[in-house]
């Protein structure tokens, strides 16, 4: 027996009509590319208002051609991603659907695949739930169950099976080897298959009652304000089994309430209670007893049924009026009962708006849509009242694997914006040196906490993945002083799965993750001199660290550049045009090579030093004893000068004063060089100094010379050229005086007369012809220039390209 037990279990009862002609993993893209057309959603809502059902008239198309028909109406409407040929399977597609579910369904199952953004199309919701059961009815989930195992061995052998094994209801269990015994005797067939098919048909059902859809082709009949369809066929074991979320609203102590409603009664939920007390049985049997006894008016006297409702609780006023309905002539107790539950059932429909629902006897069966049960009205009046059950919870399966979409940036933070949350906190900042490039810098690293990382790591692994988890949610516990909402986990954790290659599955992560504990280790503190002030986007890593470096290189040049106009300008405020060296330059010396040249024309100008003066070495003997007797310092002489020397250093004496006097000379031009380097910066200047186009223009001259090593022969291209490169232009609006002006029509105050030819050339199009055209020079006229015949011929001296690079700009 036990032999027989262990081999039924996995045994499938699966019938030939509930088979589909493929299988989960099958590649359907031929059968899938001939359905697909202009016509599909046309088509695809025509065969499900055809669905084929239990009717043995075989009318209906079959569940298989509608499963194909889903499919291609999901790859030409539904389906965005990339398409390669190994997505065109149940299995493929069913993951896509759980990894962008849009409906408020709930899939029991999931299977977790590339996240692919998926379109809201018309018939989103029907595919969804067909494809959910067809991918059911071709897993190990269905088909087999040890309610069947158990019924099918009874029925082949006689034999019952150790009630002990039996993991499910077991007075249930003997109601149907009772219905087994009973059918026997009328010749009904009953067998495993049977119960496949109808927990098969079940399904479909309640599927085409969810989407409103025609069930002309199903057994569907009305005995005594009851229906009878596929459902109540249905096991009530297998019931809870399928491919989505089902929630049940029963009338709770149906019969009891009703009776109390009749007879002014209040016991409806004690008599259960009562009769599990005075005859110490069970619930479910004890509502099988008082069925029994109200329903059998024909085999029971009224004295029996008295003192049935005595120990039911019901005193003799309300025994006497519920007598009359068990014992009437007329009508059955069963159906003043099922009248009654008619009426309850259509009016928790209507409050609920649950048409949608179908009807189980005194319940009503229907998919969840993540609804509460407080956002029901489980109240029809004042005595009857309605449960709400999750008949099965989803399974959650853990998983992880990356897949090899291809991500838009290479930072992919892991928390999304929009979440009422704190996600990073910033300590005290020290002193900015500027920003450029969209970036930030500071003149030292400052500290600061950071929730989120990047999930765009193709290395990632499980263990890595759940760490990164974990000190996220630890660090915003702590920077938001609670636990974090499971909203915004859920939130958090969906963003993840959607905008990553992380393939895992959100259900079980989010139950895992509601595990976490605080731990204070997890709280990381980093540092950094930079922060981002503008959304930047890059493509790959690279690209961050170019642009880091090259916001950093401009910050640095503009900051030494201010520190070098700053130094300069105290200097001269101070009357001191010593040797320049205080400058501490960040940075490359060929990103900074203005601020070199600048600092050793500052010196040659005031001072003659080139370079730092070398570090004065101690004159002093090594020892200062006597060695042999002999004196350390030489014996002094008088010392005699002769004119000739004399001679000499008075004429030493006239250069150094000659080279002072050309250094005090200087004074003016280093002034200019610091008017120079004002312009550059945009610093207004203290110091008052009369201002010498000409002396700037050949500094500037001097100093383009020296940066791109090469001699410049025409000076203007020279100074064009470096305030080109160095000064800053700043844009100045004009403030109107006079706002009555701002309207006159006078063409004299035009703007093309306004400005010269060579600033209007600059602005180029379309603002340069429109500046011809007003000026009636549509055309320039070349003009031949013939060249001056010069007296003399003059040879210029070769110039070594190899010791001097960049161009040489001539002249003429």
């Amino acid at each position: 027996m036990e032999a027989a037990s262990h081999n039924s279990r996995h045994q499938k009862y699966i019938p030939k009509w509930c088979i589909l002609d493929f299988f989960n993993c099958s590649n359907l893209k031929t059968d899938i590319q001939n359905r697909v057309s202009v016509d599909i959603a046309t088509n695809f809502i025509y065969a499900l208002h055809d669905i084929k059902g239990d009717n043995r008239n075989g009318n209906g198309i079959p569940f298989s051609e509608i499963v194909r028909l889903a499919m291609a109406y999901f790859f030409s409407e539904i389906f965005t991603g990339k398409f390669t040929d190994h997505i065109y399977t149940l299995d493929m597609v069913k993951g896509f659907l759980d990894a962008d579910n849009l409906t408020d369904y709930t899939a029991i199952h999931e299977i977790d695949v590339t996240f692919y953004k998926l379109n809201n199309a018309p018939y989103y919701r029907h595919c969804w739930l067909i494809i959910q059961s067809a991918w059911y009815f071709n897993s190990e989930h269905f088909g087999h169950h040890q309610h069947i195992d158990f019924v099918n061995h009874y029925l082949k052998t006689g034999d019952k099976l150790p009630i002990d094994s039996y993991n499910f209801d077991r007075d249930y269990l003997e109601k149907k080897y009772n219905d087994i015994d009973q059918a026997k005797i009328i010749q009904i067939p009953i067998n495993g298959f049977s119960l496949v098919s109808q927990w098969y048909f079940g399904i479909l059902f309640l599927v085409c009652k969810e989407l409103d859809l025609s069930t002309t082709h199903f057994k569907i009949k009305i005995k005594d304000n009851r229906e009878y369809n596929p459902l109540t066929k249905m096991s009530r074991q297998l019931r809870p089994l399928a491919p989505f979320k089902i929630i049940e609203c029963d009338i709770k102590c149906a019969f009891p309430t009703f009776l109390d409603a009749l007879s002014g009664a209040k016991l409806k939920d004690k008599v259960y209670n009562n009769l599990m007390k005075s005859q110490s049985i069970s619930r479910s049997e004890a509502k099988i007893m008082f069925n029994k006894i109200c329903n059998s008016s024909e085999y029971k006297l009224k004295y029996f049924t008295t003192k049935f409702f005595i120990s039911c609780g019901y005193s003799q006023e309300h025994i006497t009026m519920l007598l009359y309905y068990t014992h009437n002539d007329h009508l059955k107790f069963y159906q003043f009962m099922t009248r009654r539950e008619e009426n309850a059932i259509n009016t928790f429909v209507k409050q609920n708006n649950l048409e949608r629902g179908a009807r189980l006897h005194d319940a009503l069966l229907f998919l969840d849509t993540k609804l509460k049960a407080e956002s029901y009205n489980l109240k029809v009046n004042q005595n009857c009242d309605f449960g709400f059950k999750v008949l099965k919870r989803p399974v959650c399966k853990e998983s992880f694997k990356l897949s090899n979409k291809r991500l838009p940036y290479a930072y992919m933070n892991s928390i999304p914006k929009g979440l009422n949350l704190i996600a990073r906190h910033d300590y005290s900042k020290p002193n900015m040196l500027g920003a450029a490039c969209g970036f930030r810098f500071y003149d030292a690293k400052y500290k600061y906490i950071s929730a989120s990382f990047n999930t765009n790591d193709f290395y990632l692994d499980d263990a890595s993945f759940n760490i990164n988890c974990k000190v996220m949610f630890s660090t915003l516990q702590y920077l938001n002083k609670q636990t974090t909402n499971p909203r915004h986990i859920y939130l958090i954790l969906k963003h993840i799965r959607e905008c990553t290659n992380i393939v895992y599955n959100v259900r079980a992560m989010y139950y895992k993750v509601k595990r976490y504990q605080y731990d204070p280790s997890h709280i990381l503190t980093k540092a950094r001199d930079y922060e981002l002030i503008e959304e930047l986007k890059f493509k790959v890593k690279s690209d961050f660290v170019k642009s880091l470096n090259t916001a950093r290189g401009i910050v640095n040049y503009n900051h030494n550049l201010k520190e070098l106009y700053f130094l300069i300008e105290e200097r001269i405020s101070n009357d001191d045009y010593g040797f320049l060296n205080e400058l501490s330059v960040k940075g490359h010396k060929r990103n900074n090579l203005l601020v070199y040249v600048i600092v050793k024309k500052f010196n040659s100008l005031c001072n003659g030093i080139e370079r730092s003066p070398r570090k004065t070495v101690k004159r002093e003997a090594l020892y200062n004893t006597a060695i042999k007797s002999l004196p350390l310092n030489p014996i002094t002489t008088t010392n005699r000068t002769s004119k000739a020397t004399l001679a000499r250093q008075n004429k030493k004496k006239e250069r150094e004063l000659e080279e002072r006097n050309r250094f005090i000379n200087n004074r003016p031009i280093a002034h200019q060089l610091l008017l120079i380097l004002g312009q550059i910066v945009g610093q207004k200047m203290d110091v008052k100094i009369i201002e010498n186009k000409e002396l700037q223009n050949q500094l500037k001259l001097e100093l383009i010379n020296t940066i791109d090593k090469c001699i410049y022969l025409d000076c203007e291209v020279a100074i064009k050229e470096f305030d080109k490169r160095f000064i800053m232009v700043k844009s100045v609006v004009p403030v109107l005086s006079n706002s009555d002006s701002i309207y006159n029509t006078d063409m004299k105050n035009s703007v093309f007369n306004q400005i010269s030819i060579e600033e209007a050339s600059s602005r180029k199009e379309p603002f340069f012809p429109e500046y011809l055209k007003f000026h009636n020079q549509n055309e320039i006229n070349e003009h031949k220039v013939a060249p001056k015949q010069s007296s003399e011929t003059y040879k210029f001296p070769e110039i070594d390209f190899d010791r001097y690079c960049g161009k040489t700009v001539i002249n003429g």
